[in-house]
């Protein structure tokens, strides 16, 4: 049953908040009319953009647009670096659910991660003297509202009213105010999420502009840096304007560092006033270019009609019947959180930053994309890209092919044009490999292959690589400069299969047949005494002393994972084999491979926040006969670890990772062996599903997905036909059909 305040933020009602009954009363005398939702777009409405606000799921529940750059949300709580390295409460997206003050409306955001960046620049409303810290325009809130494209709510310490959309590139924001003589919109580019200090820049162009940038990144205490830019108007001359630099106000019409700028009004109760803001990655004038063709002879009504038509034209390509409401709000809230990374990075123009070097580049009819959390996204969100959205993934590949030329070697963990590489492996190739098997074919998968060939060797790309050529598996002696080396060496195991896809396709045979056996270095670690992948000694020995419930290394307490891991223990890297479960399964023996699978679930060593061990529940799809605990543990899964509260994520979403593991586990099946074109079945949530297939790229028109009624038997039909196995391809899927499972 939905709490009251659930039940309010799905009712989507917004004429006349002060009817809502929800939160406080609205305040005598502003009852304004706020934006209706769009009929045109009912799914909008099943999105709940709280889901995954709490229990550390650092998902964001403003306004944004599929893929969108521009995500104009509230901020609770910024995090500095001392607290983040103290364990202390984290907002990487800037909002926790029930933080009791807001802190402005952050413009870019990043959903999921783990460490906060973005969040600039903020935009604030309040009364009173220019405020001169985010202290100033910090207030209690009430009676927040959010569905795709669209948040609201009431600052309350002001009585002002707050509503936002958004559009690719461009934030909206319209506040109501009291009567007042300084009502004042501001704009902070010092206090953004981002761990980078005092390096904005504003300038007041005249009573309804003001321009400027801020740099941001840092991210996970990573060099990444990157400049934002922006161009902020209103739709009424200001009375009067300043900006403020480290705390003091001035007239002055610019300021750098710790800047912020602000504008004043006149207002009679209930005034409204509308906030546009262009950003850009590449310049002021992109950002101002991006605001007029964006916005430019639009309402805000207009504006936010696009927003929920864009969620509803996207949302659609999935229809689903039978099911409670609740599984509809989570599996639509599901592929909501799925469509958000990676998001844009260029401009209407099509100019963009090139990967690492600020070199501007030009693209003409496609868009460029940012933030390749590609670690998380190989296992789930790319293969879901690829087969709901094909042309948007294409246009990712062919992202990613720009951003290896112009650097010499594949992005690890992209974010605004730089590389964090906060965590470790090879993604690049996985994900080529994944989509190209898939049928996406049309990029310089040639020219990208060399540049992966040659980065496979450099110990700069790959650290440890060398050490993994000679003895088949990275030693734990490299684990003061290497994070995980066991997993470390099972993650370029799976590159390696990946790139044996590619060569293959390709007509390398030579390198197909090399990276196919490099593929298997996993087994080198394979201790047939605890049934793990175990890290080992440059001599061969395995390390001791060895814990496999392990979570923390003793020389470095402060990252996750245990001795020789990476975020997880020995059992959650078990399996973590998935280009060779039939391998794996022939090291343990089928009996002793169930038996201990099964037990890893029923110890509660399976942990669904982990990347890892993410395709566990479908592992069992692999030997004849046990199809059926798939099911149970599918079941299981999406039942424990998705809600349809706050804290409905069992962890940070990992720019859509697990969220992408919720639709794939609703439809009825997942990608285990990405780099192929297989998709392992489980069983689906709802009745019925319905896929609406790209004509450009799939030969079939709709792919129908059928659940019978009562009791499901491990068996399924395509066409009527009973499968073999508990598996399909990816060209049975697109060339449409029904997959029934009986």
């Amino acid at each position: 049953m939905l709490s009251k305040s659930g039940r309010c933020r799905r009712m989507g009602i917004f004429l006349a908040l002060g009817t809502l009954g929800c939160g406080a009363a609205a305040p005598d005398p502003i009852v304004p009319s706020l934006v209706a939702p769009a009929a045109s777009a009912p799914l909008a409405l099943e999105v709940d953009p709280f889901i995954g606000t709490a229990n550390e799921g650092h998902t964001f529940p403003g306004a944004t647009r599929p893929w969108g750059m521009a995500s104009p949300s509230p901020h609770t709580t910024r995090v500095p670096f001392e607290s983040f390295l103290e364990g202390g409460m984290q907002a990487n997206a800037g909002y926790v659910h029930g933080q009791p003050e807001l802190q402005g409306f952050g413009l870019t955001h990043v959903s999921g991660n783990g460490c906060p960046d973005h969040g600039a620049p903020v935009i604030a409303a309040s009364l009173g003297a220019p405020p001169t810290s985010p202290e100033a325009y910090r207030s209690g809130y009430d009676s927040e509202q959010a569905r795709a494209g669209y948040y609201a709510t009431r600052l309350a310490r002001f009585d002002i009213w707050a509503e936002m959309t958004a559009t690719p590139r461009a934030g909206a924001l319209r506040f109501f105010f009291p009567a007042s003589e300084q009502a004042t919109i501001v704009v902070d580019t010092a206090k953004t999420l981002s761990w980078v200090e005092d390096r904005g820049a504003v300038r007041i162009v005249g009573p309804r502009e003001i321009e400027g940038s801020v740099t941001l990144g840092h991210s996970c205490a990573a060099g990444n840096e990157s400049r934002l830019h922006f161009v902020l108007r209103v739709d009424r001359n200001a009375i009067a304007s300043g900006t403020l630099e480290g705390g003091s106000v001035s007239d002055a019409s610019e300021a750098t560092g710790d800047a912020m700028a602000f504008l004043r009004f006149r207002t009679e109760a209930g005034d409204s006033i509308e906030v546009r803001v262009g950003l850009s990655w590449v310049s002021i004038e992109g950002a101002r270019a991006n605001l007029e063709a964006e916005t430019d002879g639009k309402s805000f009504a207009e504006l936010h009609d696009e927003a929920a038509l864009d969620w509803q034209r996207r949302l659609s390509r999935v229809e689903v019947e039978g099911g409670a409401a609740d599984d509809r709000q989570r599996f639509y809230t599901a592929l909501y959180h799925s469509l958000l990374h990676p998001n844009l990075a260029s401009d209407v123009d099509g100019s963009f930053i090139r990967f690492v070097g600020n070199e501007v580049g030009s693209v003409a009819g496609e868009a460029r994309y940012t933030l390749f959390s590609l670690w998380d996204t190989y296992r789930t969100l790319h293969p879901l890209l690829t087969l709901l959205y094909p042309q948007t993934q294409l246009s990712m590949l062919r992202t990613l092919a720009d951003m290896a030329d112009s650097a010499g070697a594949p992005p690890l963990w992209e974010i605004s044009g730089d590389e964090v590489q906060m965590m470790m492996g090879d993604p690049v190739p996985i994900v080529a490999a994944d989509s190209f098997a898939k049928g996406l074919t049309d990029f310089d998968a040639e020219g990208l292959y060399q540049t992966l060939k040659r980065a496979a060797e450099r110990p700069s790309h790959r650290p440890g690589i060398t050490e993994h050529r000679s003895l088949g598996f990275i030693p734990m002696e490299l684990r003061q400069d290497l994070w995980g080396p066991a997993s470390t060496t099972l993650e370029y195991s799976l590159a390696d299969h990946a790139m044996a896809r590619l060569a293959a396709a390709l007509g390398h045979e030579a390198d197909a047949a090399r990276y196919d056996a490099a593929s298997l270095a996993y087994r080198n670690l394979f201790d047939v005494s605890t049934h793990t992948l175990r890290p080992k000694n440059a001599d061969g020995s395995f390390f001791d002393p060895f814990d496999p419930d392990a979570e923390r290394a003793s020389w470095r307490p402060n990252r996750l994972g245990g001795p020789g891991y990476v975020e997880g223990t020995a059992w959650q890297y078990a399996f973590m084999v998935p280009h060779d479960i039939p391998g794996l399964i022939a090291l343990h023996g089928e009996t002793e491979f169930i038996d201990l699978l099964q037990w890893v679930f029923d110890t509660d060593r399976f942990a669904l926040w982990n990347e890892p061990d993410i395709t566990y529940p479908y592992l069992f799809t692999y030997v004849d006969g046990e199809w059926a605990r798939t099911q149970q543990e599918v079941r299981d899964a999406r039942e424990a670890h998705f809600g349809t509260g706050p804290a409905g994520l069992p962890g940070n979403d990992d720019a859509g990772t697990l969220s992408a593991w919720f639709v794939f586990a609703a439809l009825g099946f997942q990608p285990v062996a990405v780099g192929t074109d297989e998709y392992r079945l489980g069983v689906p949530l709802f009745d019925r599903v319905i896929l609406h297939l790209d004509p450009t790229h799939h030969s079939g028109g709709r792919f129908v997905i059928e659940r019978a009624s009562g009791a499901l038997s491990p068996q399924a039909s395509l066409d009527g036909a009973l499968l073999g196995s508990p598996a399909i391809t990816h060209r049975e899927i697109t060339a449409g059909g029904t997959l029934r499972f009986q």
